[in-house]
């Protein structure tokens, strides 16, 4: 009789030492899976988390400029709207160019239409371009400035700069063979607010 309580209480150790080795292995395997699901979520670059942060701050610009019936004060908040971002991840902004959408600019001033272009139909008239941007601030700011087109003008090319790297840097230009000549990524710049001329100037 004591043998074979003694063969129990062996029994259910060896059962307990059993189940314990179990429940350590399932929660090892639990806390693996929540530490790389954490460690996932921490190492998502900063860069792209910063600029889906912006991303959402001019989309909201757009949705404002929507909303107010197309207030050109709206426009001008999302249309002058600028940013620093290392979009190149080297850890340096002033005098580095890079691209992006589409667009060759410098890292030390993107502009909301080169992170999120807004837009609110399907035509081409639907969307806050650079170009319509441009076609906004000359009006708002000619009549703000006594429809003086040459100071409007003026001011806009101010608002919108182009930031401190250069507009024939290798990350942003490429030597057209067919032209013959560099042909650089950030002409949205060069050809739009370089030199402004508003109508009637």
């Amino acid at each position: 009789m004591l043998k074979n309580k003694n063969k129990r209480k062996g029994q259910m150790s060896l059962e307990m030492i059993i189940g314990l080795i179990i429940l350590l292995v399932v929660a090892a395997v639990v806390i693996k899976i929540f530490m790389d699901k954490m460690s996932g979520d921490a190492l998502a670059p900063p860069e792209t988390l910063e600029l889906e942060a912006f991303r959402q701050h001019c989309d909201a610009l757009c949705t404002r400029y929507v909303d107010t019936n197309f207030a050109g004060a709206e426009a001008l908040a999302y249309c002058e709207k600028s940013f620093e971002i290392d979009l190149n991840k080297n850890g340096k902004i002033p005098g580095e160019a890079w691209k992006l959408e589409g667009y060759g600019l410098c890292e030390d001033r993107v502009y909301c239409f080169n992170i999120k272009e807004c837009n609110w139909g399907s035509s081409e008239r639907s969307r806050l371009s650079p170009e319509k941007c441009k076609d906004i601030m000359c009006d708002v700011y000619t009549e703000r400035y006594g429809d003086n087109n040459v100071t409007a003008a003026e001011y806009i090319e101010t608002k919108i700069e182009f930031g401190s790297c250069d507009y024939l840097d290798e990350e942003i230009s490429f030597f057209s063979t067919s032209l013959g000549t560099d042909v650089t990524l950030a002409s949205w710049h060069q050809d739009i607010f370089q030199t402004v001329h508003c109508r009637g100037a």
